[in-house]
């Protein structure tokens, strides 16, 4: 029997392992309440082997087994033998090393322990859902709806100050190309890009950078550099990613050739990707991290300007600017808004387990 067969079936098969049976007794028995068929393990080789010899719709996986981080191990193995079964990882590990490791290893989530049961179950089904629809069957919003998701259960939660960056940049970037007289097929791979844009940045091989209270060095300023291309590379081959994915892979580029990671210049660079270069630092300066306040508006004015016909282009830095002129200090408001936001829901979730 197919998984997408196996999935159309009203007891999707899950795969909980972990070495502490009682956690995953009640985990199990709630799921099975759920309407989900339930295998436990407690044994990464023998998960290996259930993987291997059966067909799951989800493996759930802890972290570490008898002290060692072995949970990856079980990830590899599903993501190797069944690349469709849904992953997700259990972890006590803090948001950061959590985050990343789950992604790292296959996993579409990871949730924090102790892990409540009916969040876990929400989460599978939302994740099958997904599964069920055929790529090419896939539209716009879909695709929208899914990367959105991802970025705000993977950077946006590893950095908590970039809360709605993604989301932002999609705004303003949509505005600047309608006036810039982009076609909407165009604009709607734009709008992907904007959403995905730092992705990459969860594949680097340290991610302290993001939350250093100060300058990086010449060292990590080179590592974090490889992030739009990686980007790029990890959102997929789905068809309505290619361009979005070149688009990403642009938004570090500069108009006069001192960006990168190609160092593109001029009309090399795509013009949605002249789009996002401009957006993308803006919303960056205009929100506080934890190495900077945010820019005041005239301090964003004063250096946009001046960055006409060399960071950026000037034809679309003038219709930016219009944009800013009349939207500044609603733009300047939003961050500080969209973090208070995520700062509510996490309490929440905080809370429900």
């Amino acid at each position: 029997m197919s998984e997408r067969m196996q999935w159309e079936q009203e007891q999707p098969r899950v795969l909980l392992v972990d070495d502490e049976l009682g956690t995953i007794e009640m985990i199990g028995a709630m799921l099975d309440a759920q309407g989900f068929d339930v295998t436990l393990c407690c044994d990464v080789g023998e998960a290996t082997r259930l993987i291997s010899d059966e067909s799951f719709a989800a493996v759930v996986s802890d972290v570490v087994f008898d002290g060692n981080d072995r949970g990856g191990e079980v990830l590899a193995a599903s993501r190797s033998l069944s690349p469709d079964t849904v992953r997700i990882l259990m972890t006590g590990y803090p948001v950061i090393e959590g985050a990343v490791s789950a992604i790292k290893h296959g996993a579409i989530d990871y949730l924090q322990k102790p892990v409540d049961p009916l969040i876990l179950a929400a989460t599978i089904r939302r994740a099958l859902h997904e599964r069920r629809v055929h790529p090419e069957q896939l539209v716009f919003q879909d695709l929208v709806n899914i990367l959105s998701d991802m970025v705000a259960q993977t950077i946006e939660r590893v950095d908590p100050y970039t809360a709605g960056h993604g989301e932002r940049t999609r705004t303003y970037c949509r505005q600047i190309a309608q006036r810039f007289g982009l076609d909407v097929r165009t604009i709607e791979r734009l709008e992907l890009a904007a959403i995905a844009h730092d992705y990459g940045k969860i594949y680097l091989d340290d991610l302290n950078f993001l939350t250093k209270k100060g300058p990086l060095t010449a060292a990590e300023y080179k590592a974090v550099q490889r992030h739009p291309a990686l980007g790029a590379q990890k959102l997929g081959t789905h068809p309505h990613l290619k361009d979005a994915c070149q688009y990403v892979a642009e938004h570090h580029e500069r108009w006069d050739g001192t960006g990168y990671p190609l160092r593109l210049k001029g009309k090399d660079i795509s013009e949605a990707g002249r789009i996002l270069c401009v957006v993308e630092v803006f919303d960056s300066i205009s929100t506080r991290r934890s190495y900077k306040n945010p820019w005041d508006l005239d301090k964003c004015i004063d250096f946009f300007e001046s960055q006409s016909g060399r960071a950026f282009e000037p034809e679309v830095l003038d219709i930016f600017l219009g944009l800013l002129h009349e939207y500044g200090h609603e733009w300047l408001a939003a961050p500080a808004r969209d973090l208070a936001k995520a700062q509510a829901r996490r309490e929440e979730s905080t809370l429900l387990r």
